[in-house]
């Protein structure tokens, strides 16, 4: 008799966790009921990441999983394990990928993790490419996680940028150069010539980057703001151009042009005013147009309002228009919202330092705010 082989074993295999779509991730986590489910379902997730990244044949899905841990991420569940994916698709030659793995970069890593520095050459690669839209991408990374070795390897392509064909560029590059001189004060003076060019540009997104810019810069280097004073009669005549603009439907804000450039460029005069009394002069015209010719009817207004007084405050102006930016804040002081009149309130605690007098007038309005059943006013 011969013995019968048995049949030969066979491997079961356990069948993979599927990886879901992101929106069917988010629509699951939504229809949660408990934490504990939510924690679950997050559980699985990230288990089924974890070895979509182990399989070089799921590479395509790379993308949709790292989108996915940025949602994890926001929900408040860790998400370490995906960085150096992100990394690898910032080097990666597709638009989409680029997208998602900056973004990625910009959420799940900051400036102190080590693995921030293995993007350097892949952002500086990015900084000359011919798609404005990817440099755009380098751009938006450094300006949110560049550290201070990270700026000095990039400024010189940053500085190269500013001075850009496309606005979306400059406006871009503007904001990554507050971050750099942010981060590393010294290479300000770099970037002065530069920032001085974008405050006569046309473009009202690369003007606000550049008024942020320039703002910080004099704000930490004296001798900067000494050179910055010479715009300030340039910074005038735009200020004036907004006042007087006709209604524009891409820049205006209940009947104000553009009040954000409005209000940066109010604080650029104020930092450049201050302690000098022939910019204080070429300044104390356009003040005193905004004070007497902006509606304060809406928060718009307002806000305009209280930059103008703020400045004039700061500045070394006559008396005349002091007393002019009391009365703006005696207005205030009179508005039925309490936050306006709890801002007025703490700007004349700094007039009474400069001018004492000026604000005599408003005694009782000031007298009735203790008696108000607001505890902050």
């Amino acid at each position: 008799r011969t013995r019968q082989r048995p049949p030969p074993r066979t491997r079961r295999h356990h069948p993979r966790i599927m990886s879901l779509r992101l929106r069917d991730l988010i629509r699951k986590v939504r229809d949660c009921k408990t934490a504990a489910e939510e924690r679950a379902v997050i559980a699985r997730e990230s288990s089924a990441i974890r070895e979509s990244f182990r399989n070089p044949s799921e590479s395509h899905l790379i993308p949709r999983n790292v989108a996915k841990l940025m949602f994890a991420h926001m929900l408040g569940y860790p998400s370490h394990f995906g960085q150096m994916e992100c990394v690898r698709l910032t080097a990666s030659p597709g638009f989409p990928e680029k997208r998602i793995g900056y973004l990625g970069l910009m959420l799940l890593l900051d400036e102190n993790t080590e693995v921030t520095m293995l993007v350097t050459n892949s952002v500086k690669n990015d900084l000359t490419h011919k798609n404005n839209y990817v440099v755009g991408l380098g751009l938006c990374m450094l300006g949110s996680i560049c550290s201070a070795e990270m700026a000095r390897d990039v400024a010189g392509e940053v500085i190269e940028l500013l001075g850009h064909s496309n606005s979306y560029v400059r406006k871009k590059a503007a904001l990554t150069a507050t971050r750099v001189v942010r981060k590393v004060p010294e290479l300000a003076e770099d970037f002065v010539e530069a920032s001085e060019k974008l405050l006569g540009d046309r473009h009202h997104g690369v003007l606000l980057a550049a008024c942020t810019l320039a703002t910080d810069m004099c704000e930490m280097n004296e001798d900067i703001c000494a050179r910055m004073r010479a715009q300030v009669p340039m910074l005038s005549k735009v200020l004036k151009s907004l006042i007087y603009a006709g209604k524009s439907a891409e820049h205006d804000i209940a009947g104000h042009a553009d009040p954000f450039l409005q209000v940066a460029l109010l604080r650029l005069l104020r930092v450049l005013g201050a302690g000098d009394a022939d910019a204080s002069d070429a300044m104390s015209d356009i003040l005193a147009q905004i004070a007497s010719n902006t509606d304060g009817s809406k928060n718009a207004g307002n806000a305009i309002l209280y930059e103008a007084v703020e400045t004039i405050i700061a500045i070394e102006s006559i008396g005349g228009l002091r007393v002019l930016a009391v009365n703006i804040l005696g207005r205030f002081l009179q508005n039925k919202d309490n936050n306006i009149r709890y801002v007025a309130l703490n700007t004349l605690a700094k007039v009474v330092a400069i001018d004492t007098q000026a604000i005599q007038r408003h005694r009782s309005v000031i007298v009735d705010c203790v008696k108000d059943t607001d505890v902050t006013i």
